[in-house]
This record gives C-alpha cells, sequence and structure tokens, in this order.
C-alpha cells in the first residue's frame, strides 16, 4: 500500500522480546509505537495520534480483549488487531462481538500474513477516514446552500417589497397626470389644435404604459405574497374571447392586421375573470406588438384533455433563444426581439399557476411565435 507519510500502529504485549521482533519487523514501513502494558497503551492512544491498534491476548492486569474494548468508546474509527498464542474460542468471540476486532491472528505470527493484515485494516481505515472527510465537506456544502438559499429567499422578499413600494410611489403623480391629461384632451377638442394633439398622444401613449408597469408589478407582489383574492367562476370560451377581443379591435385596425379566429365545440373553462382577461390580452397584446403591419394572427380555442386551451399565433420575428431557454424569469425581456425588460410572461405564469393552469411558448416552424394559454375545463 503506498502512502506518502507512514501510518503509527501501536503495538501492546507484555513481553519485551515480542515488543521489539515487531518494532524491528515493521519498523521501516510504519511508525511503531510499543507498549508493555495495556494501561500504558491506553496512555499512549490519549497522547499521540494512532492509526491502527495491535494487542496481545494473554497480559497480567488487563488482557487483550479488555484493552480492545476500553478503546472502543474513545476510538471508535480505529480497527484492531487482536494476537493470540492460544486457541481461546471464548475470548475471540468476545473479541468479535464486543471488541469489535478487525481480525486476530495467531502466534507464532509470519511476517507476510500479518503484513497483509495489517495493510487491509489501515486501507479500510484510510477508506473510513476518507468517506468520513467527504461527509463533512457535504454537509459543510449543505450549510452554505442553506445560508445561500435563505438569501435568496431574502433578496425575493426584498424584490418583492420593492415593486411594491416604487408601484404605490409612482401612482399617486400618474393618477395627478392622467387627470391632467383628459383635461387637456377636452380643450384641445374644443380648439382643435393638431400639434398639442400630437403631443397629448405622446403623453398619453407614455402614461398608459406606465401605468401598465405598474399594474403588473402590483399583481406580481399580490400573487407572490399570496394577498390576491382570487375568485374562480365558469366562463363560456367564446363570450369571454369576444369581450377581450373588442377593446383590440381600434389597436388592430391601427396596425392594419387582421385577426383569424376559430372555435372548436368547446366546454366552459374556470377561471378568476379579471385575471384571465389579463392574461389573453398580454398575450394578444405581444402578438399585435410584434406582427409586421398587415399580417395575420390566428387565434384557436379547443379541447385538450382536461383543458380548455387559448392558442395565439402571429407572424412576427419569433422568440429569441434565449427568452425559449428561460421564458418566464422575472425581469427578463418580455419575449420577441424586444430589449425593454418587461414582466408580462413572468406575471402571465404565475397567473397560470395560480389557477392551476399553464403556459407554453414555442416558434412555429414557418416563423413567428406561438402562445398557449392552458385553463381547466369546468
Amino acid at each position: 500500500m503506498e502512502q506518502r507519510d507512514k501510518f503509527t500502529i501501536l503495538y501492546v504485549d507484555d513481553e519485551d522480546s515480542n515488543l521489539n521482533i515487531f518494532k524491528n519487523t515493521f519498523r521501516r514501513e510504519y511508525n511503531v509505537l510499543i507498549a508493555n502494558s495495556a494501561q500504558k497503551g491506553l496512555e499512549m492512544l490519549k497522547n499521540e495520534h494512532i492509526d491502527l491498534i495491535l494487542t496481545d491476548q494473554r497480559m497480567p492486569d488487563m488482557d487483550g480483549v479488555s484493552f480492545l474494548k476500553h478503546t472502543l468508546d474513545s476510538f471508535p474509527e480505529l480497527n484492531r488487531i487482536l494476537i493470540t498464542g492460544y486457541t481461546d474460542f471464548d475470548a475471540l468471540r468476545t473479541a468479535i462481538n464486543e471488541a469489535k476486532i478487525f481480525q486476530y491472528i495467531q502466534k507464532p505470527w509470519k511476517e507476510d500474513q500479518l503484513r497483509n493484515v495489517i495493510d487491509k485494516a489501515l486501507e479500510i481505515y484510510q477508506l473510513r477516514q476518507e468517506n468520513q472527510s467527504l461527509n463533512n465537506q457535504l454537509l459543510d456544502k449543505n450549510k452554505e446552500l442553506e445560508k445561500i438559499n435563505a438569501e435568496l429567499l431574502e433578496f425575493d422578499k426584498l424584490k418583492t417589497e420593492f415593486l411594491s413600494l416604487i408601484s404605490h410611489e409612482i401612482r399617486t403623480p400618474l393618477n395627478g397626470i392622467m387627470g391632467s391629461v383628459d383635461l387637456l384632451k377636452q380643450d384641445m377638442a374644443a380648439e382643435g389644435s393638431n400639434s398639442i394633439s400630437t403631443l397629448i398622444y405622446i403623453l398619453e401613449t407614455s402614461v398608459n404604459r406606465l401605468e401598465k408597469f405598474l399594474l403588473s408589478a402590483e399583481r406580481i407582489t399580490q400573487l407572490k405574497a399570496g394577498n390576491y383574492d382570487i375568485r374562480i367562476e365558469t366562463h363560456s370560451p367564446k363570450e369571454f374571447f369576444n369581450e377581450v377581443f373588442t377593446r383590440r379591435i381600434e389597436d388592430i385596425h391601427c396596425k392594419g392586421c387582421t385577426v383569424k379566429t376559430k372555435f372548436d365545440n368547446v366546454s366552459g373553462f374556470t377561471a378568476d375573470k379579471n385575471l384571465a382577461t389579463f392574461c389573453l390580452n398580454e398575450i394578444i397584446d405581444n402578438a399585435l406588438k410584434f406582427s409586421p403591419p398587415k399580417s395575420q394572427i390566428e387565434i384557436y380555442c379547443y379541447q385538450n384533455e382536461n383543458w380548455v386551451v387559448f392558442e395565439v399565433n402571429d407572424e412576427g420575428s419569433g422568440f429569441p433563444e434565449k427568452t425559449l431557454r428561460n421564458p418566464f424569469q422575472l425581469f427578463a425581456s418580455d419575449g420577441h426581439s424586444d430589449q425593454q425588460i418587461g414582466l408580462s410572461l413572468a406575471l402571465v405564469k404565475l397567473i397560470m399557476d395560480s389557477h392551476n393552469g399553464k403556459i407554453e411558448i414555442d416558434n412555429n416552424k414557418n416563423g413567428g411565435a406561438m402562445v398557449k394559454l392552458f385553463f381547466q375545463k369546468a
């Protein structure tokens, strides 16, 4: 057995001649310590680092088995070898059952045989030590991981609180801006100034975008904190879709897109109306946003096992590969080729999870993006 440093082995025997023979035989391979009594052997174990214990059985005051039994509590990891010149089966049975010996050797021992037993005992001891070291490292890593997880949970809590804070702090001045815009629009309608009307349109569009961000931030914080009162009701898929679609007719007309719809004979589905409306509206809004002018958007509704599925396809650039790998990460790009930081896909995922539903995204073979919303059948 190859070792950089010598193992230290302790041999206990009341006969000095036996001690000297043992030490002279094995001193080149091991660091050999000897003791001529069991009591001296116990003292050496307390004061020296020892890797293996060997002892003779027949000794005055304390025999070898009793000595080995005394070492169990303080040094359970060490292997023990009993050397005896007698066929004392009772002593051997006690040694095996109570002293936990590794092996016993009969006198007169043969050098090669004893060396093999010692090497095997040390090899097993070393493997046990390495295994314990690995277990300790694993425990340390687990503690580090627990600490990191706790820090991540705290960070997530702070992030949620931050979203709630910015939503609260921005909403008050935002309400003032929106009120002022409404008053200006009324005045401009009376005076008929096109240039100022254009500026008002830009201001209104920006305010609407900020309002949408705040609404998303509030819903994310409420859902993650479990503070949103979800009201599950049964809805007709076609009536639900028509209500959402009616609000987007003007936007679709301005973009010059056409919308193809197909509704199979599907049963009702269950959802919180406000949250489900937000999800479908977001998916249609993204499809419209990233579709080329005068392109076609396809919207299907069908049943699939226990699901009612809304599927939206567009003819845009599709989702980038990075988004497909991790589509629902909070604060990641909100899809397609847009580089702005968004919340829409992450929020839709939270909403679908809260309904025990799911969302799937992919790119179509012929180009464009595909998004599916899976709601529970009624």
